[in-house]
């Protein structure tokens, strides 16, 4: 699946809310305020419909018969957003996915998305809500802001699929991770008791919530943990493996440590003390540097973008994405016995210093 924004009707098929400057927030068109969700389909270019139509080849005969396969298209301009569905591939049309999430938040016509867009060739769309009762704090004074975001495909290539995304207040970096009910990833396949299953998962947006709170659980735990020069190398050289060619890869992987660890050793400026040092310290400088430094490439698709708006996407729908979903999982894991901090106040060399730091990677 191709993760570049779609072009529709001559724009990139997405809408943003106000100047911030986290990752969503670089791309798409702009508007002051959240909107509904009509309102949110005709910005982000979504205000179209789907038409599933059979397939039809030529037998030996050279007959034109119907065939097992379907395709789909969208019904304002007749783009082709997929070729091969089968026959129990059941159309969700765009505005059902909006209703949907209205529905989730228990509010129909609410003015409350702050973002939406399609991929690819228009085929994978999909829309985010802020969910205030969702906001995450770490140590009760580093907080994030929570959202729910939405995502369906066109082609059969994914399920209706919910996230919780957060966007850190001071720095504005991402985080996502998958929402999960009783019933595991809040999940419904393109079939025809999508219906049901979609009348079934209304009455889970209290999981929306838990998941949050599982997720400030889990980073108040990194925010315990001290890092050790051995988890510090152990995570980096996870997240960031040595290659076995030189130059050129070699002096990339530098260059990337010499980031993080300069984000990890300012801390954000040092704005919250009390995490300095720590496991959760370090994801902070992984997220950042993913969302606001790493490198992107201006891609075919991309043409016309700015580097900073190439990363956001990369960051947000792309393999920077990715790269902060397993920081958290790799940084949880390696720094399980790692030393516990009882108290929130610091002494004057928590962390290793700029050179001790320069010397363990030999930057």
């Amino acid at each position: 699946m191709a993760h570049d924004l779609a072009v529709i009707g001559g724009k990139h098929a997405m809408f943003v809310v106000g100047k911030r400057e986290d990752a969503w927030h670089k791309l798409g068109q702009r508007c002051d305020s959240a909107v509904n969700w009509e309102e949110a389909m005709s910005l982000a270019k979504l205000d179209w419909g789907v038409v599933k139509t059979q397939n039809y080849a030529r037998n030996p005969q050279g007959h034109v018969i119907p065939v097992s396969s379907y395709s789909i298209f969208r019904d304002n301009d007749g783009a082709e957003l997929a070729s091969n569905v089968g026959e129990g591939f059941t159309v969700k049309q765009n505005r059902e996915c909006f209703q949907f999430v209205d529905d989730l938040l228990q509010d129909n016509g609410g003015a409350h998305y702050d973002s939406a867009g399609a991929l690819g060739n228009g085929a994978t769309i999909w829309c985010a809500v802020r969910v205030p009762r969702a906001d995450i704090a770490v140590n009760g004074e580093d907080k994030s802001e929570s959202y729910l975001v939405f995502t369906t495909a066109h082609d059969g290539s994914m399920a209706h699929t919910a996230a919780l995304s957060s966007v850190r207040v001071v720095c504005r970096n991402t985080l996502r991770q998958a929402l999960s009910t009783n019933t595991g990833i809040l999940r419904i396949k393109h079939t025809k008791n999508a219906n049901a299953r979609f009348e079934d998962a209304r009455r889970t947006m209290d999981g929306v919530v838990m998941d949050a709170k599982k997720l400030q659980a889990k980073l108040q735990m990194l925010a315990t943990r001290r890092i050790t020069r051995e988890s510090l190398t152990a995570v980096m050289d996870r997240l960031f493996p040595k290659s076995t060619e030189k130059d050129q890869n070699q002096t990339r992987r530098e260059n990337t440590l010499a980031d993080v660890l300069g984000l990890y050793e300012s801390n954000d400026n040092n704005a919250f003390p009390a995490i300095r040092g720590t496991a959760y310290n370090l994801l902070n400088a992984v997220t950042e540097y993913t969302d606001h430094y790493r490198t992107a490439r201006i891609t075919d698709a991309r043409q016309g973008y700015s580097i900073e708006q190439a990363r956001a996407e990369n960051a947000v729908i792309g393999t920077g994405e990715r790269l902060k979903s397993s920081a958290l999982a790799v940084i949880e894991e390696l720094t399980a016995d790692d030393p516990v901090i009882e108290s929130r106040v610091f002494g004057s060399n928590p962390v290793p210093s700029d050179d001790d730091l320069s010397r363990l990677y030999n930057l």
